[in-house]
C-alpha cells in the first residue's frame, strides 16, 4: 500500500480539471464501466469495487477500427504506487500515473496501435502484490489536442540582468484559481504535474486550453517570485516569459537536501529519477543526497543525461528504513551492499551505517507518524531532561527538526525536543530537509545551509559539506536564512571561549543574528534560546514586496556563572500557496548552537555541570539547595534529575526521594516550569 508520507500530496498528480473546462469532449465508447480491485489483500475501505481482490491484472476485449491519429484513454484509479504497465496487444503505450486515492486520469493511445477486429487492453503490474481500483474505461476517438482546443504557448526563465536561462518551478492557475491541466510539455527537460512545469536551462512549449491563466515562476527560498497573466488564444502568440533575480545571498554556505526520493527506487511518489534532476535544479538545491528506502542510488549519469551537473553536487545515500526508526546516511557507495535495514538496535543500525562508508546518519522525522507513535515516543523521551526511558543510546549525528512534507502544526515542537537531548550532553545537530516523493512537493523547500568553501554548486566538497552538518557549522531553513555570530566570531557549531574574546565585558554576550528572505517570505519573530529557553525576542520589520534581509543586535546577560549553549530561531507567516505548496501554517529558519565556555577547559553540558555539581555538594540537601539558586532552569533539572537518580541507587524510598528533592527544589526559581513537571513526576 501506499507509504503513509504520500496521504499529503497537495494536490498534484490529482484530479485533471478537464469536466470543468466546458469544450468539446466526445462522450467516447465504453470499454468497461466496473471497477476491478486487483491485487491479493482484502480492502473493506474501498467502497466503489469488491473488498477482495478478483485477480492480479486486468484484460479487457474490445472491438473497433483502426486509430489513423492519436485517440485518448479514459479511466479512474486508485492507489497506484507501484509500476503498473498499460497495454494494448501485449504493447506498452502508458504507465499508470501514481496517486493514493480514487482519481481519474487519461492516457494518450498513438496512432496506429488500435487494430482493426479485435483489441486487447491490459494493465499489467510489474509488483503483483501491489492493491490497487481500475476502472470505468473509455475510449475517445479524438486527442486531447483535438477535444480541448489546446493552444500551443512559449515559455521562459530567465535571470534578471543577464538573461541566461534559468531551471525554476513553473506553475499555471486558471481563472478561479485552480490548477490548470498541462498538455505535450513532457520532455526530458522537464517534469510536468497538473499545473505544475518544472524546466531546464532552455524555452519550452506546452499546450493549454483556451483561457485566461496567471503563471507563477519560483526556484526556490533565495529568489524572487514572477507572476505572469496570459489570455491563451486571444492573440497569435502565447509567450509567458518570466525573470527572476537571486535575492538572499548565501554566500559561503551551500544549500543541501539531504533527504530525496523517486518513484523508480523508493516503490512510492510519483518523481522518476530523471524528473528529480529537473527539479533539483529548478528548486536550487545545490547538494542533493538520493535517499531511496534501501537503495544506494546514484543521481549523477541521470543528472549527466539531463545536462545538469553544473547545477547541483549528486551525492549518493540511503534512507535506511527500519522497524524502529528511518535513518539516512551519505556519502555511500551505488556498487556496495546496502547497509543492514532489519535491525532493531539504534546503536547495530547506526553503525553498520558508518561501516558501510556513511561520513553522516541523521534520525529522520523523530515524530513521524504521531507524535506518541514515533522514535523518540516509543523510547519514553523526557521532553525535560533529554533521557530516554527506554535507555536508547542515540549516537546518530543529526536529526531532522524541519521535514517540510510533514505535518507539524506547532513550529517549536521538534525544538523542545531538541533542546532537552542537548542540555542531557549530546551533540545532535539540525538538519532540514524537503523528504519530497513527488514532482508537487518542492525539493528543498525544506534545507540545510552548511559552510562551505566554494560557492559553485558543480565544485562542492562533499567530505568538507558532510564534516559541516556533522559538527553543526549549518543552519536550517524553510523559507528563510538565518546565520549567527557571537561575540564577533563564534558561529553555529563552533566553541566560543569567552575569557579569551575580545568583547568579554562581564556582563553579556554580543550575538548578531542575520535573518534573510525573498520578497514573497515575511519573517515575523527572532527569538534566542540559552541552554533551551528564551533569553531575547525582536520582531522583525519587513517591506512588503522587498527581500528581507536585517542583522540583528541582541545583547545576552551572563546571568549564571555556568557554560552555556546557544541557539536562535526564526519564525515567519506561513507561504503555502499554488507555486509553493506546505503543509505546514509557518516559515522557519534556526541555527546550530553556539557553545560557550567561560573558563579554560572543555565545554561543559548542562547535565555535566549538574554532575560536577552534585558531586562536590556530597549530596548535602542544605548545600544543593543553595548551589541550585544560582542555576539556570535547563542545569537546575538535570541536578533534580541526578540526585533522584543516585537516591534511587542507594536504595531509598521513593516518599523519602520525593521529599529530599522538593527541599533542594525549593531554592530553584519559582517560575522554572521544567522543575515543577519533574517533581510532579516523582
Amino acid at each position: 500500500m501506499m507509504h503513509p508520507k504520500l496521504a499529503l500530496v497537495l494536490g498534484f498528480g490529482a484530479l485533471l480539471a478537464l469536466g470543468n473546462l466546458g469544450l468539446r469532449q466526445r462522450e467516447g465508447r465504453v470499454l468497461d464501466d466496473g471497477y476491478h480491485h486487483l491485487g491479493n489483500d482484502t480492502q473493506a475501505d474501498w467502497k466503489e469495487a469488491s473488498p477482495k481482490p478478483e485477480g492480479k491484472r486486468l484484460d479487457v476485449t474490445f472491438e473497433s477500427a483502426a486509430n489513423p491519429g492519436e485517440w485518448t484513454l479514459f479511466l479512474e484509479q486508485r492507489s497506484i504506487d507501484n509500476l503498473w504497465r498499460v497495454k494494448l496487444n501485449e504493447v506498452e503505450f502508458a504507465q499508470l500515473k501514481p496517486f493514493p486515492g480514487l482519481t481519474k486520469r487519461n492516457y494518450t493511445i498513438p496512432a496506429g496501435m488500435v487494430k482493426s477486429g479485435t483489441n486487447v487492453l491490459s494493465f499489467v503490474p510489474d509488483v503483483p502484490n501491489d492493491d490497487v481500483v481500475i476502472g470505468k474505461l473509455r475510449l475517445v476517438e479524438q486527442s486531447l489536442r483535438e477535444m480541448y482546443d489546446t493552444q500551443v504557448v512559449s515559455l521562459s526563465v530567465e535571470q534578471h540582468g543577464d538573461g541566461a536561462p534559468l531551471p525554476a518551478r513553473v506553475t499555471f492557475v486558471d481563472a478561479a484559481g485552480k490548477l490548470a491541466p498541462i498538455f505535450y510539455a513532457e520532455t526530458l527537460h522537464t517534469a510536468v504535474r497538473d499545473g505544475v512545469i518544472y524546466i531546464s536551462n532552455q524555452a519550452v512549449r506546452l499546450e493549454l486550453p483556451r483561457g485566461k491563466y496567471t503563471s507563477y515562476a519560483t526556484r526556490g527560498s533565495e529568489w524572487s517570485l514572477s507572476q505572469v497573466e496570459i489570455d491563451v488564444g486571444s492573440t497569435a502568440a502565447n509567450v509567458v516569459a518570466h525573470r527572476l533575480r537571486r535575492e538572499v545571498d548565501t554566500g559561503g554556505y551551500i544549500a543541501a537536501d539531504t533527504h530525496l526520493h523517486t518513484l523508480e527506487f523508493s516503490g512510492h511518489g510519483d518523481a522518476s529519477a530523471a524528473e528529480r534532476q529537473v527539479t533539483l535544479a529548478g528548486e536550487g538545491v545545490e547538494f542533493a543526497v538520493a535517499t531511496d528506502h534501501n537503495h544506494n542510488i546514484d543521481y549523477r549519469p541521470f543528472q549527466t543525461r539531463a545536462g545538469l551537473s553544473s547545477y547541483f553536487t549528486a551525492v549518493v545515500g540511503n534512507e535506511v528504513t527500519t522497524e524502529v526508526g528511518h535513518f539516512n546516511g551519505f556519502p555511500l557507495d551505488p556498487k556496495d551492499a546496502i547497509p543492514a535495514h532489519k535491525l532493531t538496535d539504534f546503536v547495530a543500525i547506526v553503525d553498520g551505517i558508518r561501516g558501510k562508508g556513511a561520513k553522516v546518519v541523521i534520525l529522520n522525522h523523530p515524530r513521524w507518524p504521531k507524535h506518541e507513535d514515533s522514535p523518540f515516543a516509543n523510547n519514553q523521551l523526557d521532553r525535560d531532561t533529554g533521557r530516554f526511558g527506554s535507555g536508547l543510546l542515540l549516537t546518530v549525528d543529526a536529526t531532522e527538526l524541519i521535514n517540510s512534507t510533514t505535518d507539524e502544526a506547532d513550529p517549536l515542537f521538534l525544538f523542545t525536543d531538541w533542546f532537552a537531548l542537548l542540555n542531557d550532553g549530546r551533540r545532535i545537530f539540525a538538519v532540514g530537509t524537503s523528504d519530497t516523493h513527488t514532482v508537487g512537493e518542492p525539493a528543498g523547500q525544506g534545507r540545510t545551509y552548511a559552510v562551505s568553501k566554494t560557492d559553485d554548486p558543480a565544485k562542492i566538497e562533499v567530505n568538507a559539506v558532510c564534516e559541516a552538518i556533522k559538527n553543526g557549522n549549518s543552519s536550517i531553513g524553510m523559507g528563510i536564512f538565518a546565520t549567527v555570530l557571537v561575540n564577533g566570531t563564534a558561529r553555529m557549531g563552533d566553541t566560543l571561549n569567552v575569557s579569551q574574546s575580545r568583547f568579554d565585558d562581564g556582563v553579556s554576550l554580543h550575538v548578531e543574528v542575520r535573518v534573510q528572505a525573498p520578497s514573497w517570505i515575511v519573517p515575523r519573530k527572532l527569538t534566542c534560546y540559552v541552554n533551551g529557553h528564551a533569553m531575547a525576542a525582536r520582531s522583525i520589520t519587513t517591506v512588503p514586496g522587498a527581500p528581507t534581509d536585517q542583522r540583528i543586535a541582541l545583547e545576552i546577560p551572563r546571568e549564571c556563572p555556568h557554560d552555556l549553549w546557544l541557539v536562535c530561531v526564526v519564525t515567519g507567516d506561513p507561504a503555502s500557496a499554488p507555486y509553493w505548496p506546505n503543509p505546514n501554517p509557518y516559515t522557519l529558519a534556526a541555527t546550530n548552537p553556539v557553545f560557550v565556555t567561560f573558563q579554560d577547559g572543555p565545554w561543559q553540558s548542562p547535565r555535566e555541570i549538574a554532575a560536577r555539581t552534585l558531586e562536590s555538594s556530597g549530596g548535602n540537601v542544605v548545600l544543593l539547595g543553595s548551589m541550585i539558586k544560582s542555576m539556570d532552569e535547563a542545569i537546575a533539572v538535570q541536578l533534580l534529575d541526578l540526585y533522584a537518580v543516585n537516591l534511587r541507587g542507594t536504595g531509598t524510598a521513593q516518599e523519602e526521594i520525593r521529599r529530599l528533592v522538593l527541599e533542594v527544589a525549593a531554592g530553584a526559581n519559582p517560575n522554572f516550569e521544567g522543575v515543577r513537571r519533574l517533581v510532579a513526576r516523582l
